[in-house]
């Protein structure tokens, strides 16, 4: 049963099995007690059986209105819900949001807001793309991706971008380096190493600010090789011998062969940026971005940190 028909009718006959009183139910439905009474009797012929058991003085379930009763409000319950989500829906309350993230993004920062959006508007859902930066502004414009995560982008005229996330950087070291053996490591120890960097093509804003932290200790870096996803880094350490800098939430992850180091202080440190095409804000988005509001920042205290 599921026309707007019978969902009356089971909704007249759970009053009525609830108030075990035509007139009583008929109050509680703002009807008349012949309606009620009407739709009861049809929902009775439909199926057959007789629901109630009537006399002047009161109102009985049958064994088959007892049987009815439970899935009758399931039913109603499953209808309710129904149309809630689509007038929800229809407000842009709820939904699924398609979101574009650099791979660095997948460790602390994505997960950190899907979980105060989970918390706060359980009803919204996430589908979610590894892009790169360019690629993410060039979907946000056409209206194919609904918000992505970049780097420390510069700004552009058509799109927002707000800071959720705030991380240290670190130095990756092959197992076994001669610098693995130390508890911080500095910039300036990597002169003359091999190095591996995120392509400029993935991540132009990793990549610059990677090679900016090397010139500023006084080198130029011998990059050796260059990747396009976050998840080569670590086999190339491990298989190659390459050191990099990287963004601390790769402590996440673990591989034999690759140790992770803090580096000396000043520590350098590395920013996650929302970024959204205001022209297309959905009550679901508008939603999302209040809890990436709320997230706290999440960088040590007790470093000496400076944002590039």
């Amino acid at each position: 049963m599921n026309s707007k028909l019978e969902l009356r009718l089971l909704q007249s006959f759970c009053a009525v099995a609830e108030e075990l009183h035509f007139r009583r139910a008929a109050l509680r439905l703002h009807a008349t007690q012949s309606a009620v009474s009407q739709q009861v009797k049809e929902l009775e012929q439909r199926l057959g059986v007789a629901l109630f058991a009537r006399n002047r003085r009161q109102v009985e379930l049958t064994d088959a209105g007892r049987s009815l009763y439970g899935d009758a409000r399931d039913m109603l319950a499953k209808a309710e819900a129904t149309v809630l989500r689509t007038r929800e829906a229809a407000l842009g309350l709820r939904g699924t949001l398609t979101f574009g993230l650099i791979g660095a993004a997948t460790f602390q920062a994505m997960p950190a807001l899907m979980r105060a959006v989970r918390d706060k508007s359980p009803e919204i859902g996430f589908r979610v793309r590894e892009m790169t930066a360019r690629e993410q502004f060039a979907a946000l414009r056409d209206g194919t991706l609904d918000a992505g995560m970049v780097r420390a982008e510069p700004r552009t005229a058509d799109l927002q971008l707000r800071t959720v996330w705030r991380e240290p950087v670190i130095c990756l070291l092959p197992a076994g380096h001669r610098l693995a053996a130390r508890d911080r490591v500095a910039i300036g120890d990597l002169e003359g190493e091999p190095i591996l960097n995120l392509s400029r093509d993935y991540d132009p804003a990793a990549h610059d600010l990677y090679v900016g932290l090397y010139r500023k200790a006084g080198f130029e870096p011998r990059i050796v090789q260059e990747v396009s996803q976050i998840a080569t880094i670590l086999f190339v350490i491990a298989a190659t011998g390459c050191v990099a800098l990287g963004p601390a939430g790769f402590t996440v992850l673990r591989r034999d062969g690759v140790v992770f180091r803090p580096l000396a202080a000043p520590v350098p440190q590395v920013t996650t940026r929302l970024v959204w095409n205001p022209k297309r804000v959905s009550r679901a988005l508008e939603a999302v971005l209040d809890c990436a509001a709320e997230l706290p920042p999440r960088v040590a205290h007790h470093q000496r940190e400076r944002e590039f």
